[in-house]
């Protein structure tokens, strides 16, 4: 049977949202006056608080993605669920129908259409570092990623302030990092990542819900009959 190469580059993509996710934070109760003048470090505090209080969320989420060379950008959505520490299932509905779903542990990649689910290890897919660091909340932002730009005095055309973050050596395989925050509540709504040989994603958070509730179970992954189980397929990862 075919490996569907778009797959991994889709979970890769997923797995890049869930350390921002988990470490930037998408919940939180409005607790400043629209219009406060924040420096970019201050605005990375609040963000980082509104996580240290995410326990579990659910959203729906579209997607971009523009690669060098296509004039057409590949697009996705779906719904995502997420529950400390370290268990995430992002369900896409569109182009086609996968799940992926991490346990903590294991992450799992079915796509129904391919009778096919890739097993990988949640430390060997997330990288170059363990994901305890970044799951269990044990690093700060200060030390994955450098500070750049900050549009912290007036929102954007989408009426976010723009925050870049720079991601430190051998933290993340990303070049750039840049999120859309809400001038008053501080949820992260949009979140745009650029690769190593510039390929950028983009991702639109909706309908965010951090009240009610997420059951473990949505992050265990039964194998249907008929299903073959494969290695993922290994590519260098950036130094």
């Amino acid at each position: 049977m075919r490996f569907q190469g778009s797959a991994r580059l889709q979970a890769g993509v997923v797995i890049g949202w869930l350390l921002c996710l988990l470490r930037l934070g998408v919940c939180g109760a409005p607790t400043d006056p629209p219009g406060l003048i924040l420096g970019g470090d201050e605005l990375v505090a609040r963000v980082q608080s509104r996580y240290e209080r995410t326990t579990h969320l659910h959203a729906h989420f579209t997607q971009e993605t523009r690669v060098p060379g296509f004039d057409q950008p590949q697009t996705g959505a779906g719904q995502l669920w997420m529950l400390k520490p370290g268990m995430m299932r992002w369900d896409y509905t569109a182009p086609e129908r996968q799940s992926i779903i991490a346990n903590g542990d294991t992450l799992w990649i079915y796509t129904p259409a391919e009778r096919q689910a890739i097993r990988e290890q949640v430390n060997q897919a997330l990288g170059m570092r363990t994901p305890a660091l970044f799951l269990a909340g044990e690093a700060r932002l200060t030390e994955l990623f450098t500070v750049g730009e900050a549009s912290t005095r007036s929102p954007s055309a989408e009426g976010l302030l723009q925050l870049q973050l720079i991601p430190k050596v051998g933290s993340l395989p990303y070049t750039q990092v840049q999120l859309g925050i809400d001038p008053v509540s501080y949820l992260v709504r949009r979140v745009q990542l650029v690769d190593p040989i510039g390929n950028m994603t983009t991702m639109w958070f909706s309908d965010l819900d951090t009240e009610g509730t997420v059951a473990p179970s949505l992050f265990q992954f039964q194998v249907p009959p008929g299903v073959d189980v494969i290695a993922p397929p290994v590519f260098p990862m950036p130094r």
